[in-house]
C-alpha cells in the first residue's frame, strides 16, 4: 500500500553495537575523553531535532550484555537479534520501535553531526524516497548514518534477504544497486567537503585520534563539533597522521579473524610476541582482519599485545595442541600463524589445518612446517636447507619476508649532529646468559669517546640493581628500561651490539651496523647471513667471548665511520622492514581464495 505522504512517518535511529569487534574488541564501551564511545553516538544522536526514538540494536551474545546494561543506565531501548544477522537485527528493531523511517547509525562513528542527519532525515521524506545518497562527484567527510524507509527495509528482507552486503552492511546493499529503491541525491555539506580524514573508530590509532583532537579541542565529552575537528586536521596535518595507515574496510569484504599462535615471556624470550605484534598489526590495520592471540608463556609477555588492542588467551601449560584447538572450535578463526618453539606437533598442526583457511609458520624448522599452507623465512642457511618433498606448503624465502618487532618506520633521529658516537646495547627482553653485564664490562675498558645506551628488557633478572652497576662505569653510560618503543633508539644508534635474535633485524631494517653475540649454534648460522650481506659483525657464540674480543671489535668500528657508512648501506639495501605487510597481505589472500573456491566450483 502506498505512504499517506501528509502523515509524517515516525523516525528512528537504530545503532547497530556489538562488543565482538574483530579489529577492536569491546570497542563500543571503550573510553574517549572519559565517556564510552557508545555515549558519544547516542549524545550526539539526541541533538538532532528529526528523531522520534533511538533504539540500539546488538546480538543475543553474552558478551553484549554489557551493551544491554548500558542502554538500560542511558535510558535507551535495547533490541537483541542474531550476532551474524545485522539486517535481521535491523528488522527486530524497527519492528519493536514501530518505526516508519530508520536512521541506520554505525557504533564506531563518534564525531555525528546533528544538523546534518536532519537534513538527510528531512530530505528523505520530503522526497517521499527510500534512500539518501550524495551526489556523484560530492566530498563529505561525515559519515556513520544511512536514513532509508520502512518499505526499503522489507524489499530488503523479501528480496536480498540472502545477499551477504545486506545482511551485514544493510544499508550498503542500496550502494551496490541503486536501482533498487527509490533514491534521493542531495550535495554535500560545504562544512564537511574534506577528505583523507578517518574518523570512524577500528583501531587503537583511531581511538587515540580521538582522544587527541578532544585534548587538542579543549573539549569536554560529546562537544569537539566535526567542523572544527576536520580545521584542526587542516592545521595540524600530524595528527590526521596519527591513523592514516590504516585501511577502511571495503564495502562487500567479509573481513575475517587471524588466530596467532606464539611463545613468550621468561626463559623463551619476547622477540616473538614482539615481531607477532606488527604483524597482527597489519592484519588488523592493513588487510581489515582481526586478530586473537593464544600465547604459550606468561602474563608478562601478554601485557603488549592487550595494551596494543589484541584479545590474548593464555594457553594452559602442558594442554597447547588440545587448548589450541579448542580456541580454533570457539572462534573460527580464518586462519592460524604459528611462531613458536615448542607444543604443536606435525599432526596438531594437520588437524587444525583442516579447520581453517589458511596455515602459516614462521621461521619453523620443525616436522610441523610441513602441514602448513604457508611458510614464511628469512634467507639463512638453515631455511635453504630444508627440503619439502611431498608438502603442499607455499614456501616463501627471502629479505623481503623477514619480520621485526618495531615498526621501523617511526624511528626519527634527533636533530643536530652528535659529538660522540653512540652505542646502543640490545640483549633481548631476558637476557638469560648476562650479556648486558659483559657488553659494559668490556665497553668499560676503552676511552670514553663514545656514548653507550644499554637497553635492560622487561625480563632481566635484578634490572634495578644491573642498571645502577652499569651507570656506575661513568657518564657516558645510560639505561633504558620499560621502553615502549625502540624505533627512536635505533634511529640515534651509530653502532649496536646485540645478542643475535629479532633486534638483529630491526637494527638491519634501520640501517645500524652491528656487532652480534650468538647464543647458540642456530643463531650463529643465522648471524652469518646478515654478515654475508655485509649488515654486521658475528663475534661468536656467548660461552666462547670474552671481554677483550667485544671491546676490540667496537673500538674498531668506532674508529672507521667509512666502515659503519657502507654496513648501514648494506642493510638498508638488504631488509626494508616490510615483511609483516607482505605476510599480512599472502595470507589475507589465502583467506580470499579459499573464500572463493566454493563459488567456483559451483561454477
Amino acid at each position: 500500500m502506498p505512504r499517506d505522504v501528509n502523515k509524517r512517518p515516525r523516525v528512528v535511529a537504530i545503532v547497530q553495537a556489538r562488543m565482538g569487534s574483530t579489529r577492536l574488541p569491546g570497542k563500543v564501551l571503550r573510553l574517549i575523553a572519559g565517556k564510552p564511545l557508545l555515549w558519544h553516538v547516542i549524545h550526539r544522536l539526541r541533538r538532532c531535532h528529526s528523531l522520534d526514538a533511538i533504539a540500539i540494536a546488538t546480538s543475543t551474545n553474552a558478551r553484549d550484555d554489557a551493551i544491554e546494561s548500558f542502554g538500560r543506565d542511558a535510558d535507551v531501548a535495547v533490541v537483541r537479534g542474531p550476532e551474524d544477522d545485522v539486517l535481521a537485527r535491523f528488522a527486530l528493531a524497527a519492528e519493536a520501535t514501530g518505526a516508519g523511517v530508520i536512521l541506520r547509525v554505525a557504533s564506531d562513528a563518534p564525531f555525528l553531526d546533528a544538523s546534518f542527519i536532519d537534513r538527510l532525515i528531512e530530505t528523505l521524506i520530503a522526497e517521499d524516497a527510500d534512500y539518501v545518497m550524495l551526489k556523484p562527484g560530492a566530498v563529505c567527510a561525515h559519515g556513520g548514518v544511512d536514513p532509508f524507509s520502512r518499505r526499503a527495509l522489507d524489499k530488503l528482507m523479501i528480496e536480498a534477504r540472502d545477499d551477504e552486503v545486506a545482511r551485514e552492511h544493510v544499508t550498503g546493499y542500496f550502494k551496490l544497486h541503486p536501482d533498487f529503491v527509490k533514491i534521493a541525491w542531495i550535495d554535500g555539506d560545504p562544512r564537511f567537503a574534506k577528505a583523507g580524514a578517518r574518523l570512524t573508530v577500528d583501531t587503537p590509532d583511531d581511538l587515540a585520534l580521538a582522544e587527541a583532537v578532544h585534548e587538542r579541542l579543549a573539549a569536554k565529552a560529546g562537544e569537539a563539533s566535526l567542523a572544527d575537528l576536520l580545521l584542526l586536521l587542516e592545521r595540524e596535518p600530524k595528527l590526521a597522521g596519527m591513523n592514516a595507515h590504516v585501511r577502511q574496510k571495503e564495502l562487500g569484504a567479509k573481513g575475517g579473524l587471524v588466530l596467532i599462535r606464539c611463545d613468550g615471556g621468561g626463559a623463551l624470550g619476547y622477540g616473538h610476541v614482539k615481531r607477532m605484534t606488527i604483524l597482527a598489526r597489519a592484519f588488523r590495520d592493513h588487510e581489515g582482519l582481526g586478530v586473537l592471540f593464544a600465547l604459550h608463556g606468561d602474563e608478562k609477555a601478554a601485557e603488549p599485545l592487550r595494551a596494543a588492542g589484541f584479545e590474548t588467551l593464555m594457553l594452559p601449560p602442558g594442554q597447547g595442541a588440545s587448548a589450541l584447538e579448542d580456541i580454533v572450535t570457539a572462534h573460527h578463526p580464518d586462519a592460524l600463524v604459528c611462531d613458536l618453539r615448542e607444543g604443536l606437533a606435525r599432526g596438531d598442526l594437520a588437524r587444525l589445518a583442516a579447520m581453517v583457511s589458511a596455515t602459516a609458520v614462521i621461521d619453523d624448522g620443525s616436522e610441523r612446517r610441513l602441514a602448513a599452507s604457508h611458510a614464511y623465512y628469512a634467507p639463512v642457511p638453515q631455511a635453504r636447507a630444508l627440503a619439502w618433498d611431498g608438502a603442499g606448503t607455499c614456501v616463501r624465502i627471502g629479505w623481503e619476508w623477514a619480520l621485526t618487532g618495531i615498526d621501523v618506520h617511526r624511528g626519527r633521529r634527533r636533530a643536530g649532529v652528535p659529538l660522540r658516537p653512540q652505542i646502543l646495547v640490545s640483549m633481548g627482553g631476558s637476557d638469560p646468559f648476562d650479556l648486558t653485564r659483559l657488553a659494559a664490562r668490556a665497553l668499560a675498558t676503552l676511552p670514553q669517546r663514545f656514548l653507550a645506551r644499554f637497553v635492560i628488557g622487561p625480563g632481566f633478572r635484578d634490572r634495578a640493581a644491573l642498571s645502577r652497576e652499569i651507570e656506575a662505569f661513568g657518564s657516558h653510560f645510560t639505561t633504558i628500561a620499560d621502553a615502549q618503543d625502540l624505533a627512536g633508539e635505533y634511529a640515534n644508534a651509530d653502532l649496536a651490539l646485540c645478542a643475535f635474535g629479532v633486534t638483529a633485524y630491526e637494527l638491519a631494517a634501520m640501517g645500524v651496523p652491528a656487532l652480534y653475540i650468538a647464543i647458540s649454534e642456530d643463531h650463529a648460522l643465522s648471524a652469518s647471513a646478515f654478515e654475508h650481506a655485509g649488515m654486521g659483525v658475528l663475534l661468536g657464540n656467548a660461552e666462547a667471548l670474552r671481554p677483550e674480543d667485544i671491546a676490540r671489535a667496537a673500538e674498531a668500528l668506532l674508529a672507521s665511520a667509512e666502515r659503519r657508512t657502507e654496513m648501514r648501506i648494506s642493510a638498508l639495501a638488504t631488509l626494508d622492514g616490510n615483511g609483516a605487510a607482505r605476510i599480512a597481505a599472502d595470507i589475507a589472500g589465502a583467506i580470499e581464495t579459499a573464500r572463493l573456491r566454493p563459488a567456483a566450483a559451483r561454477a
